[in-house]
């Protein structure tokens, strides 16, 4: 048995298993640990001070940590074995720090949800008229609106004894024709929840579902992200461990549940009132979340083992709502293409567009799909992890002390700003990007991507062997040294637009247009909510159009599933929208290679040529 104490937080954990890491046993102590690599000791995020006696270096840890920080117990948690007493601090630039969540998805649709409350009179039995109870209600609710066949749990035909005995009003609750709950006929309220489930954060939305208002939204980091901050490292995870996919689930659904909590205690509204729940993610978090297997999903050709839409009883994966309440998830498209990204293009009405839209939703993995009315083709973009932060020595996700937006001058002074005005503790995507759009600008990179270092630049570097530019000075810094952007950070950005943008040129070619027949780029989610579109379209990121053409469009995949949710016209839309849909595997097609290698270089375009059609990538 080992005792681990951790500090600041103060908490000790008992530690049975020798095989459980430094890592691991501050996740089981709910002490965030920050970690992109899910434990493979390759990011360098998870340091931890050793304050109880001389720890064992690995080789991981010397590859991640200055020898001045090995010196003073720095080490890496994943790669550390929790089998004896340890008193370990974890550094303030090192816990995990709550992200900016981003809950915006305003609607504006026709209300007609999936459940009905009818309100009824059922007569009651007598000597002459023996009729059964569920027989009766059937038999109302047929001659009211139609309704055959009706369905109902043994649980629900139960309660219908006591309530029907007593001629009076009574208010049926409809799913189609299933019968999932019955309550006096005194006034109640109707509820549904719309959930978003990325990768990175879980978002909640309580809606009513008779007026169609958001009651109340709440959003926490996905727990998941203990076992990795990418879907590969999850499903490696459950794979490698016997019981993984459970464990997975087990965090989402009461991740879920908690953001449930929130939301009621909010309002004052019952779980019980809550009857449907329609929650999007991508192809794998959809899988984890139902206790599916995502083993396909690693291995070519990526296939989920469903792609249809899907629904079960709440109560089936654990999801504490109304007892008869269902969860209904979009179909999925593809492997990495998911119901999010459905209900993306549900939110951007791509499919009623006269003219061709280009929608992209930027992540760890990039989902990108253009079309109009008549016609949608999309792709997967292995995008990486850069555009989160993840692959840059001082990249973070967009947390307080985020670097968010940066500026350079033509003399080369940089100005920043960060996420909550604190002292700078790192770089998030959209920082990034900025940065090296504004490197490109003053002459700080060239095409290529490389790092002027010859030039007499202020702010240009070499440190170990390798070239950086100054973001922010050791003295503005909250983490005692220099800020930067790396040779190896340029060219992780690089990699990861170029990806995207060659993903964009061929799903125009393969509609037979180009740039300049856009009529806009819609950019979703956090990341592409909180990108400069110029920048993006500076260092080629995106094509090239009229930065007017550029919207932001928020969190639609939470806007898609509430659309779902309040309409369920928009589940079938959804399916027609599936059945337009082209997905191009990239890595499979002929061109791809040579386009993204093309657009690794920075483009060299005159901004007052727009409109135009293409740059000369």
């Amino acid at each position: 048995m080992a005792k681990i104490h951790f500090e600041p937080a103060g908490r000790i954990i008992d530690i049975s298993d020798e095989r459980i890491t430094v890592a691991e046993a501050a996740e089981r102590a709910s002490v965030p640990l920050d970690s992109v690599c899910g434990g493979r000791g390759t990011c360098g995020r998870c340091r931890v001070i050793v304050t109880s006696e001389d720890a064992l270096i690995t080789e991981e840890d010397r590859k991640a940590i200055d020898p001045r920080d090995l010196d003073r117990g720095v080490r890496l948690a994943c790669r550390m074995k929790a089998d004896h007493d340890l008193v370990v601090e974890i550094p303030t630039e090192f816990a995990r720090s709550s992200q900016i969540i981003l809950e915006d998805s305003a609607i504006d649709i026709e209300i007609k949800p999936r459940i009905r409350w009818i309100p009824l009179r059922v007569p009651p039995p007598s000597l002459d008229f023996q009729v059964g109870d569920f027989e009766r209600l059937s038999k109302v609710l047929e001659d009211r609106l139609g309704t055959k066949s009706l369905l109902a749990s043994l649980p629900i035909m139960n309660s219908l004894n006591e309530l029907l005995r007593i001629e009076g009003e009574v208010t049926a609750i409809l799913r189609g024709n299933e019968l999932i709950g019955m309550i006096p006929p005194k006034p109640k309220e109707r509820y549904g929840m719309a959930i978003d489930v990325g990768t990175t954060t879980v978002v909640a939305y309580l809606m009513d579902l008779e007026s169609g208002k958001e009651v109340a939204v709440k959003s926490a980091m996905n727990p998941q992200i203990g076992y990795g901050d990418d879907v590969v490292s999850r499903i490696t995870f459950a794979m490698e461990r016997r019981n993984g996919t459970s464990v997975l689930q087990s965090l989402i659904v009461s991740c879920i549940n908690d953001l449930i909590d929130g939301c009621c205690a909010a309002t004052c509204v019952s779980r019980n009132d809550i009857y449907e729940i329609v929650a999007v993610g991508n192809t794998a978090m959809h899988h984890m979340l139902f206790g599916l297997t995502t083993s396909g999903l690693a291995f070519s050709p990526y296939v989920p083992v469903i792609s249809d839409p899907v629904e079960f009883k709440a109560k089936e994966i654990g999801i504490d709502i109304a007892p008869e309440g269902y969860v209904h998830s979009l179909p999925n498209v593809a492997g990495f293409v998911g119901a999010d990204h459905v209900a993306v293009l549900l939110a951007s009405h791509i499919w009623e567009s006269v003219e061709p839209r280009l929608v992209i939703d930027i992540g760890t993995n990039g989902e990108i799909s253009l079309g109009d009315s008549e016609r949608i083709v999309c792709a997967s973009c292995a995008a990486g992890p850069a555009f989160e932060g993840a692959s840059l020595k001082f990249g973070m996700r967009g947390t307080e002390g985020a670097i968010d937006h940066v500026s350079i001058s033509k003399d080369y002074t940089v100005k920043y700003t960060t996420i909550g005005g604190t002292p700078p503790r790192g770089l998030c995507g959209s920082g990034a990007v900025d940065a090296i759009s504004e490197m490109s600008k003053t002459g700080v990179i060239d095409r290529t991507g490389r790092i002027m270092e010859e030039l007499e630049i202020p702010g240009i570097r070499v440190r170990n062997g390798e070239s950086e530019f100054v973001i922010a000075a050791e003295k503005e810094s909250a983490i005692n040294e220099p800020i930067t952007i790396t040779q190896d950070d340029v060219v992780q950005i690089q990699y990861a637009k170029a990806a995207m943008y060659a993903g964009a040129c061929i799903l125009m070619d393969s509609l037979g247009i180009n740039a300049s027949r856009l009529n806009a780029i819609m950019l979703a989610g956090a990341f592409g909510n909180y990108l400069s579109p110029e920048s993006a379209r500076t260092i080629g990121l995106i094509p090239e159009v009229p930065l007017q053409r550029v919207i932001g469009i928020g969190n639609a995949a939470g806007a898609g599933a509430k659309m779902a949710l309040l309409n369920e016209d928009f589940r079938e839309r959804a399916r027609e929208i599936l059945r337009k849909v082209e997905y191009i595997e990239l890595a499979a097609h002929s061109g791809f290679e040579e386009l993204f290698y093309r657009a690794l270089y920075i483009p060299n375009y005159d901004t007052s040529s727009f409109p135009g059609t293409t740059s000369d990538i």
